[in-house]
């Protein structure tokens, strides 16, 4: 269990933010070497503009690698994305970002 969501589970009563949701996510991928996309967003915690919230992380100090990612849509077409992983010079950002979240939601009960 990762530390973000450990952190999370002590404080059940609170709910996460989207941003705490997409670190989380964007940390344990990063430690298991994926990419992740927006379908990963969507699947895990229903994030649909996740171009948006990376954008977000990037406002914040958090660097980002990107490749391209092509996906084959029902109807034989091609639909392109890109996909996000946290670059390894702002892993601790990433981590540190997290737990200030973390902190903020308890430090709010």
């Amino acid at each position: 269990m990762s530390a973000i969501n450990a952190a999370r589970e002590s404080r059940s009563n609170t709910k996460p933010l989207k941003i705490e949701l997409a670190l989380d996510m964007l940390i344990r991928a990063d430690q298991e070497g994926r990419f992740i996309m927006s379908f990963d967003a969507m699947r895990e915690y229903g994030d649909t503009c996740l171009h948006t919230t990376i954008a977000t992380l990037r406002d914040k100090g958090v660097t980002f690698l990107q490749q391209p990612y092509r996906h084959e849509h029902r109807h034989g077409g091609t639909a392109h994305f890109q996909s996000y992983r946290i670059a390894p010079s702002s892993r601790s950002a990433a981590i540190n970002l997290a737990q200030h979240y973390a902190e903020m939601r308890e430090a709010s009960l």
